[in-house]
């Protein structure tokens, strides 16, 4: 059986999984055994790399980044700081909708595995007057987290890109930045379908109102903001920069250790420890076995037209990966020869990403997909059923400009 076809079966196995509610800890972890099986590792090959997956190192700091964010929420909620912080976004934008947008916005400008992770909590927060079911919570806090990735040169994939390619990092950003407009666009529309917000204030939103509820949000959330400075730009682990924060903010504050323990426990998930295993043990697992690699030449040798190429290969490489860094990786070179045809508009490039990236935004294997889905307890099922339509309009947004691209051209 071809390699790809063996990765197809794996995936629709996983798809009937999560369709069935088995816990995507476990989905994950059985279908990286059943992965091993099919490329043929031996049972031992398969242990070791189940062993490794969960003792790397990036393994256990984006584990204990993600139960500390869950302790530092907590901290932050206790002290009143992250009510306090979001009721002073409001009263600027006087809209919850607006602030339920913004919030992971601003933290997808931070380029980090889980870091949907950091905005749930505050998401959380100030939706509550929403009334957002879940799902609708999951999609807008994931959704608007990545409506960068297409354009910021923050991001790993496009210096990637512009590495692989040979054009400057300016040109990457701006032929995928059609994708990023639809991004926020279609976030809009359907983060926000039928939901309506009432805000009322006697306070006039003057300059001098803007700027204190500014300062007010900047205070409360100062921990919150030098998590951000620290991993953006003195690219300390954001392991170490919340570790940091969280004892800030509780030498701050004087937090009684019967307090802090009581937190500690509250905000402790098995869950997130089991999914984030499960994602690396399964990365793990496609490299050992050679999985990508096969596939990707696979794809080359079967002779199919250079468009087929560009919209499924990195779109299958995406699907199985949940990570924009290996889908560049491996396909981008193996499409070089493609890309350089289309030159000089690169419009090949901007399909190439936006196919790869909108199957990352529906793979299992995304760590802030499954994250947030599970911070907020929502149905799997549901959830897709709300990607589906936008993650749709921005591939053929990219189509669109493909096709605008070579009428021009």
């Amino acid at each position: 059986m071809p390699d790809y076809l063996k990765i197809i079966l794996i995936l629709i196995g996983i798809l009937v999984l999560i369709r069935f509610k088995v816990a995507l800890s476990v989905t994950l972890l059985s279908s990286a055994a059943v992965m091993g099986f099919f490329f043929n590792l031996s049972p031992s090959k398969i242990a070791i790399a189940f062993f490794n997956g969960a003792r790397d190192p990036e393994t256990l700091l984006l584990t204990a980044s993600l139960l500390l964010i869950l302790f530092f929420s907590a901290i932050m909620k206790e002290t009143g700081n992250m009510t306090r912080s979001i009721s002073a976004l409001q009263e600027i934008f006087r809209d919850a909708r607006a602030t339920v947008a913004i919030i992971p916005a601003i933290i997808g400008i931070l380029p980090i595995m889980g870091g949907a992770m950091l905005s749930a909590p505050l998401v959380l927060e100030a939706s509550d007057e929403l009334k957002l079911s879940p799902e609708k919570r999951t999609f807008n806090n994931f959704w608007f987290r990545h409506v960068w990735e297409y354009t910021l040169p923050t991001y790993p994939g496009i210096i990637l890109i512009a590495t692989i390619v040979g054009i400057p990092v300016s040109q990457v950003s701006l032929i995928n930045l059609p994708l990023t407009i639809a991004a926020i666009v279609v976030g809009i529309l359907f983060g926000f379908k039928g939901v309506k917000t009432n805000f009322s204030s006697s306070n006039p939103l003057t300059a001098r109102h803007v700027g204190r509820n500014l300062g007010r949000f900047v205070m409360n959330l100062f921990p919150f903001f030098a998590v951000l400075l620290l991993t953006l730009f003195f690219k300390v682990h954001l392991a170490y920069s919340l570790a940091i924060a969280v004892g800030g903010t509780i030498l701050y504050h004087r937090l009684s250790y019967p307090l802090i323990w009581r937190l500690a426990k509250i905000s402790f998930s098995w869950e997130i420890v089991f999914l984030i295993w499960g994602i690396m043990i399964f990365k793990e697992i496609l490299m050992v076995s050679g999985a990508m690699n096969s596939v990707a030449k696979e794809f080359i040798q079967l002779g199919l037209p250079p468009l087929f190429l560009i919209l499924t290969l990195p779109a299958i490489l995406g699907l199985i990966t949940g990570y924009s860094n290996a889908y560049v990786g491996l396909s981008f070179p193996i499409l070089l020869p493609l890309f350089q045809a289309s030159a000089p508009n690169y419009s090949y490039v901007m399909m190439a990403y936006c196919s790869g990236f909108c199957a990352v935004l529906l793979s299992p294997m995304h760590a802030c997909l499954v994250m947030t889905r599970e911070y907020f307890k929502a149905d799997m099922g549901k959830v897709y059923r709300l990607l589906i339509l936008p993650v749709g309009i921005v591939f053929v947004t990219g189509l669109i400009f493909l096709g605008l691209s070579f009428w021009i051209g």
